[in-house]
């Protein structure tokens, strides 16, 4: 969602005249676009903006940092513009009409919006303020949006959303309301993009009617779940909305569609009351279910969320330790899933860097002479495969 927000406003500000640059030290403005996930991105994200000051014109401040702690941004960095969203942008800088900004900047993958903001509350997470709440992109805006790519030449759309699994609910913590398995079905019957991506999901929302669309060989076989940790107890204590029983579900009936699906999720480590117990459960999960690839973060207080006050908190050591022992275990399973992949052949859709991915997120060496945004079929092996660990 950062990418395509980045994408809108480039897009919007180069259609009344102005020229996007490749070097920082040749622009007149330089936005930033902040994260605030995390008190760690947020600090990050003022550190880049400090920085960008002392070499550009002018700084301007965009994205969900401003969105939270407007005031807070203002004072830290009082010559840059601030902006609380893409409205005052668009204002500031005399953009009349966006509805037809269509963000390109490659013939490969376009994210897609297909749902803004969540409803959830998540006891670690701020995105929901900054997001605001749950929205369902219209059906036909969705389409229209697909059908303008197709022709453009892109080769594949990657849905995205804060909470992209609710779409089609009311209120996103009504996970039984979700209606994405009858929009991916919308989109395959109405349009001819040849490779759909999903980006992170709920694991409460992918229900069986979703898995019978799954199986659709356009619809890429790769899932990304936002799951956070595998124990029960701690997926509680966050209100993720979910319980384990939804993994084991999802891997089982993925695997029944999709034999070579990859799946991978987020996990965190270390998050207020979580002991040696709740982290091996996290740990049995990833053994049980093999995921392909994992992204661990050890837990990071986030100023304005209930989990600040939460008592039991981990000693940061620990917090580090554990999340350095699930990613070497994510580094084993990647590495199997990698070895039960070799000497199949794939299509893989060229980048272009030289490289491409297969529908299963495997990063692939492209054919000599091949050109971006070319689908082509690959032989996977230590040849081709292009990472490491193989």
């Amino acid at each position: 969602m950062n990418w395509l927000d980045s994408a809108r406003v480039s897009g919007a500000l180069q259609g009344v005249g102005h020229e996007q640059v490749s070097n920082e030290q040749d622009a007149d403005l330089v936005f930033v676009n902040s994260c605030t996930v995390t008190s760690e991105a947020d600090r990050k994200s003022r550190q880049i903006s400090k920085a960008a000051e002392k070499t550009a014109r002018e700084v301007a401040i965009m994205g969900c940092g401003p969105r939270v702690d407007f005031n807070r941004w203002s004072n830290s960095l009082p010559e840059a513009l601030i902006f609380k969203n893409e409205a005052e942008i668009f204002r500031h800088f005399d953009v009349t009409d966006d509805k037809d900004i269509f963000p390109l900047n490659t013939r490969t993958r376009l994210p897609v919006a297909i749902q803004q903001g969540c409803d959830n509350q998540c006891t670690f997470c701020i995105t929901r303020i900054a997001r605001g709440k749950h929205i369902n992109i219209p059906l036909n805006t969705i389409i229209d949006q697909i059908k303008l790519a197709e022709d453009h030449g892109v080769k594949e759309v990657v849905l995205t959303g804060i909470n992209l699994a609710a779409w089609g609910c009311t209120d996103s913590n009504k996970a039984e309301q979700s209606r994405l398995s009858e929009l991916l079905e919308n989109i395959l019957g109405k349009t001819e993009m040849p490779r759909i991506r999903i980006s992170s999901a709920g694991p409460q929302y992918l229900n069986s009617d979703f898995f019978d669309v799954f199986a659709e060989e356009r619809i890429c076989d790769h899932l990304h779940l936002s799951i956070q940790s595998g124990s029960p107890d701690i997926v509680d204590r966050m209100i993720r909305g979910h319980g384990i029983e939804e993994v084991y579900f999802i891997a089982e009936r993925a695997r029944q569609a999709r034999p070579d699906v990859a799946l991978t999720c987020d996990l965190i480590a270390g998050f207020p009351g979580e002991t040696t117990r709740h982290f091996q459960e996290s740990v049995e999960l990833v053994e049980t279910v093999r995921f392909a690839k994992l992204h661990v973060f050890p837990y990071s207080v986030r100023e304005g969320t209930p989990a600040e006050c939460f008592t039991e908190q981990v000693a940061m050591a620990e917090r580090k330790e554990r999340a350095a022992q699930l990613r070497a275990l994510g580094m084993q399973h990647r590495k199997a899933f990698l070895l039960s992949q070799q000497a199949k052949e794939r299509e893989i859709l060229v980048e272009s860097n030289g490289f491409g991915l297969t529908a299963n997120y495997i990063r692939v060496k492209a054919p000599d002479m091949a050109r971006e945004g070319d689908i082509l079929p690959v032989r996977l092996g230590p040849d081709t495969i292009s990472e490491r660990g193989l």
